[in-house]
């Protein structure tokens, strides 16, 4: 799993306020975002727009592959799924994605590729957005402690699996709490709530990409996740403490 500038994602939260939404003009959906070095060529993704006026200020970046942006953004945890539904206007959809706990855990920074390559991720977005919404993990608190094991971040690829990063004090506690709250999640996942979205912009509905046109596809969790590394460090407060990374199978 490529590594993210995830120190890129915590200096834009500072920048960023979800509670205040944009108040662009609605008429022209798509933005172009100029970047340094990039002055013959700007930055096209209407994606950008909807999120924008959704959740506040939105990064774009340029990306290596010509058909791909990459968004930087500050999203409520239990509005992931639908964030994820909101990316897929006009063409795109997201080739992968980071989700980091910051600050009191309301909120997460997310890193997402987007694509104009059409992709079966949507498969995976209610699988996603209930990894994150509250009461469902452990997400890491402001201060590490020895009550849980915390996820820290969600990564994945859309490809096979997702990995799911975290810290803990006591490295049984991933085995006896956290691996069997990450395979639960499937068949109670819920039906996605579109109405969440009225109260906050005028956006164009009938492009909003539904529940019903993946419902027959999309996923759960296959399996028990697979520890794949943990790596112990020193915390002043807490003394010795893991950083793990399990790989789960959709």
């Amino acid at each position: 799993m490529k590594k993210y500038k995830l120190s890129l994602i915590l200096a834009c939260l500072i920048a960023l306020s979800p509670s205040v939404y944009a108040q662009d003009d609605d008429s022209d959906l798509e933005e172009e975002f100029i970047e340094e070095g990039f002055a013959e060529e700007s930055i096209k993704c209407s994606a950008a727009s909807f999120l924008k006026k959704l959740y506040g200020n939105v990064i774009v970046e340029s990306d290596k592959d010509p058909s791909a942006v990459n968004l930087t953004l500050s999203v409520p945890r239990g509005e992931i799924e639908s964030m994820l539904n909101m990316s897929l206007t006009d063409g795109w959809y997201p080739k992968s994605l980071v989700i980091q706990s910051v600050g009191d855990g309301t909120n997460v920074a997310v890193y997402l590729k987007l694509s104009k390559k059409q992709n079966d991720s949507p498969r995976h977005f209610r699988v996603l957005g209930k990894l994150c919404a509250p009461g469902v993990l452990p997400w890491k608190p402001l201060e590490l402690d020895d009550k849980d094991a915390y996820v820290t971040h969600i990564e994945t690829d859309f490809g096979e699996d997702f990995l799911v990063k975290g810290e803990t004090v006591k490295s049984g506690l991933i085995f006896k709490n956290l691996s069997p709250k990450i395979s639960r999640i499937g068949a109670d996942l819920e039906n996605l709530d579109s109405d969440r979205f009225a109260s906050k912009s005028n956006f164009d509905r009938s492009k909003m990409f539904t529940r019903e046109t993946y419902s027959d596809n999309d996923t759960g969790i296959n399996g028990q996740p697979f520890f794949e590394r943990g790596t112990y460090k020193e915390n002043s407060k807490v003394g010795r403490y893991m950083v793990f990374t399990l790989r789960c199978k959709w």
